[in-house]
């Protein structure tokens, strides 16, 4: 085991780095020790290298290799901390960005295109703070109101916003997704909606030259291709997986692919760029292990896989892949004595020293992880079934690939989107030849471009070959039980069961039982833990006060039975209820719950309603929610007593009226309520010394029982 673990080299430098990496996000206060640290070790390992010499035992190299892991680990969280830009002095963060008058930005990404605004991050340069032009760094995501102008922006303009920042705000609901530290680990810390009026243009096209003119050449074959497709369905799909321009994309596609097990193929990543690799290796496999050709084969190769990452806009998963292959190719054409697992990991080490916070993106974990996979599993599959006919060796050998990639993404795919797809085997079988076509189609298309009956020949084919696998992956939806939906699971479980497919993966590689043995540590604990969340989900009872932007919804829980009701106009909006609902429901384990299929007829009528307020009586708690208006001639005795009161959409007409009619222990005023109303309920409670809560202020309001 030692003698294998010594070809391991950079598999434990990038496992000790990506350790250091994860505290240097999260424990910055230590970058003081950790620096003395890193010098001390350093100081430590040069002497002991110098003393050495060339011989020395045993208990020499273990303390060396300690020395050197911990070298690597510190060298991460030191890394992370100086490539955090929220640690440099003039930082964005720094100041109060309400104070903010104008800035001065760079565009540095391609523009995202929605129904109403075009968005980029930005670079800002310059502040301006009572009239006085001061310095500054930092990054924001820009959204800039969809008219001719702002579609005339582009990667690298220069503008003068007139407008303050605001600061990306954490989830506002329970386990809803964290877009604050998702953005965070790009650097993005702020945001801002821009009016048309609101910028001017200073100095065109001024950035990176390299990234500019990919971005361009992208955007140029995008036109030629929309030219000579005509299905907006099958050029949406062909400028994904060709160009990695998702924009097109519809929800409907885009949860077919999903629930097919097929969303990789639309997003460039690894799969494409191997693709590319295959097609020049073919072409070139006599120069392949030549000594005198396979120099020139491997510059051919990684210029031609550069090339293409060039003309898809350089976007991060094609530039990680095309390293992960460069590498390959390099420790092929040296003929060097290592393996694939250290050459990947030779790669991830060089990515991560360049970007730490790549180790925090999905893509990144997911492409490889999923090679990974491929690599060790897949030889190990195939061998299970034997075919003579090529057909059907070809097609084990694709399920092979399909079941391996599976085996060790699945537990991020559960983490991350809560959801399996039970026939990926079927659709992978379709989508994987159909990308190898459609990308060598796409290319061919955009080199025939200048033939005009050429290219509307190889148009048309691509145009119905597309629309024909569509339908096969549309089909798969028709299949029963074609997707495990509804799955929670943590982080922490999430790594339990990496830890029992790596003790699998052990077992299968050393043939020693141990490992096969220790399965059952992770195994308990896995169990424990999804055990004790569900007796907790069981025995809960609580309400909760979503935080919708403008819409009310509220449930009450009583273990798995729950009252959900949603204001008819986020009923509609599915994507909004899977944002800020539905996370929720599935940690509360509320498998019952589809955002697609919810309709707030099919709930239990617990609330009784009285013009325009309901009623209910839960745990000896009396809850009320006002909706409606009810009409001002009504008057009462004496305020009706409640524990909680939930206001939405504006009911009372005046705080006044609040109180004339109720009397109660808490107030919650609901996201549905505009700002002056609020700010008047506020001003009036405080005066009052009313128990008050404000749901858009302090996101959603759980009350548990």
């Amino acid at each position: 085991m030692n003698q294998a673990w010594n070809r391991y080299a950079f598999v434990r430098f990038v496992i000790f780095m990506t350790l250091g990496i994860i505290a240097g996000a999260f424990l910055p206060y230590l970058i003081t020790v950790t620096t003395v640290i890193f010098l001390i070790l350093s100081l430590l390992y040069y002497f002991l290298f110098l003393k050495r010499g060339l011989n020395f035992n045993h208990s020499q190299s273990i303390v060396n290799a300690i020395i050197a892991f911990a070298l690597c680990f510190t060298f991460g969280f030191i890394n992370t901390y100086q490539q955090a830009e929220k640690h440099e002095r003039n930082h964005l963060s720094k100041i109060d960005t309400k104070e903010i008058k104008a800035f001065k930005v760079t565009l540095i990404s391609a523009a995202k295109e929605t129904d109403k605004t075009f968005g980029y991050k930005s670079k800002l340069t310059k502040v301006k703070i009572a009239n006085r032009w001061i310095d500054i760094s930092g990054k924001a995501m820009l959204y800039f109101q969809k008219d001719s102008s702002s579609k005339t922006l582009e990667y690298g303009d220069i503008l003068i916003v007139k407008s303050p920042l605001s600061e990306l705000e954490g989830p506002k609901n329970p386990s809803e997704f964290n877009y604050k530290r998702f953005l965070s680990f790009q650097q993005v810390f702020h945001q801002q909606y821009i009016p048309s009026s609101h910028w001017i243009r200073k100095t065109a096209n001024s950035a990176n030259i390299i990234t500019s003119y990919s971005i361009k050449t992208a955007s140029i074959l995008e036109k030629k291709m929309t030219g000579y497709i005509t299905n907006p369905q099958s050029l949406a799909i062909a400028k994904a997986l060709s160009l990695g321009i998702k924009d097109d994309l519809d929800q409907e596609l885009k949860t077919a692919y999903a629930t097919a097990g097929a969303m990789h193929v639309l997003a460039v990543s690894g799969l494409h760029v191997g693709i590319i690799y295959l097609i020049i290796s073919f072409a070139l496999k006599k120069w392949r292990n030549r000594k005198g050709k396979r120099f020139l084969f491997a510059a051919i190769n990684i210029l031609i896989l550069w090339g293409y990452a060039f003309i898809t806009g350089l976007s991060p998963s094609v530039q990680r892949a095309a390293m992960m292959f460069t590498f390959i190719i390099l420790a092929q054409a040296m003929k060097r004595q290592t393996n694939i697992y250290n050459t990947l990991a030779a790669s991830a080490f060089a990515l991560l020293c360049i970007n730490p916070f790549l180790i925090f993106s999905v893509g990144f974990q997911l492409s490889y992880l999923a090679v990974l996979g491929i690599v060790f599993f897949q030889p190990k599959i195939y061998k299970l079934m034997q075919f003579k006919k090529a057909i059907w060796d070809k097609i084990w050998a694709i399920t092979c690939v399909s079941i391996a990639a599976q085996l060790v993404t699945a537990p991020l795919g559960l983490l991350y989107f809560h959801q399996f797809p039970t026939y990926f085997f079927l659709s992978n079988l379709v989508v994987i030849p159909a990308s190898f076509i459609i990308l060598n189609g796409t290319i061919i298309l955009l080199v025939f471009s200048f033939w005009e009956l050429a290219a509307k020949w190889i148009g048309f084919f691509l145009d119905h070959f597309i629309q024909l696998i569509n339908y096969l992956v549309f089909s798969l939806d028709y299949l029963p039980h074609n997707t495990i939906e509804g799955v929670y699971l943590s982080t922490f479980e999430s790594w339990l069961i990496y830890g029992i497919i790596l003790l699998l993966a052990l077992f299968i590689a050393e043939k020693k039982l141990a490992y096969f043995q220790t399965i059952v540590i992770p195994l308990i604990l896995l169990v424990g833990s999804i055990t004790s969340r569900q007796y907790y989900n069981f025995t809960e009872q609580k309400i909760t006060v979503y935080d919708t932007s403008k819409e009310h919804a509220l449930s009450v829980k009583n273990g798995y039975k729950q009252y959900l009701k949603i204001e008819e106009d986020l009923v509609q909006n599915k994507n909004k209820i899977r944002f800020h609902i539905y996370p929720s429901q599935l940690k509360a384990g509320l498998v019952d719950f589809n955002p697609e299929k919810f309709n707030n007829d099919n709930q239990s009528k617990i609330f009784k309603d009285f013009k325009g307020v309901k009623f209910t009586v839960w745990n000896n708690k009396v809850v009320s929610h006002w909706y409606e208006p009810v009409d001002k001639t009504i008057r009462l005795s004496k305020p009706i007593e409640v524990d909680l009161l939930i206001v939405s959409n504006n009911a009372p007409k005046s705080v006044d009226q609040l109180l004339e009619l109720f009397n109660a222990m808490k107030i919650v005023v609901d996201a549905s309520n505009n700002y002056y109303k609020i700010q008047n309920f506020k001003t009036k409670f405080e005066e009052e010394k009313i128990n008050y809560y404000i749901v858009p202020e302090k996101g959603a309001f759980e009350w548990k029982l």
